[in-house]
């Protein structure tokens, strides 16, 4: 196994522990970051620091609660459901809170910390892609 070629590396701790263990390919990046990083630290060699993820995605629809605003929400939900993806979702109403988030005009929506659509909304079958494209 040549340690230097990092992609080399990857695929050969892949392959080992897919010999012992069912590794779906949706997660193979996951799985062969996770097991790149614990090979590290067993080596000895430098890791970079974890970056952690919250463990559900984070959804926020910024307004003051409009009917655009509200109806963003509902379609969020719906859109949620429909794709089967569990999510921390906030309306934040309170305008010293939309204002922490900057300039922005509402409604905006927030995935994970950052501002996707701002001071508009999307028909519900956009909005379904967005959500796939961030989230999928």
């Amino acid at each position: 196994m040549n340690l230097s070629d990092k992609s080399e590396l990857k695929n050969q701790l892949l392959q080992r522990v897919r010999a012992q263990n069912y590794v779906p390919d949706s997660r193979a990046d996951d799985y062969t970051s996770a097991i790149l990083r614990e090979y590290k630290k067993f080596a000895g060699l430098p890791v970079e620091p974890e970056v952690e993820k919250p463990a559900f995605p984070t959804i926020r629809i910024l307004g003051p609660g409009c009917a655009a605003c509200e109806n963003m929400e509902n379609d969020v939900r719906a859109i949620l459901a429909e794709l089967n993806i569990a999510a921390d979702v906030d309306h934040v109403r309170d305008i010293n809170k939309i204002a922490e988030y900057g300039m922005v005009r509402t409604p905006s929506l927030v995935i994970n910390e950052q501002i996707v659509l701002n001071g508009r909304s999307l028909p519900k079958s956009q909005l379904k892609k967005l959500f796939e494209e961030k989230l999928g």
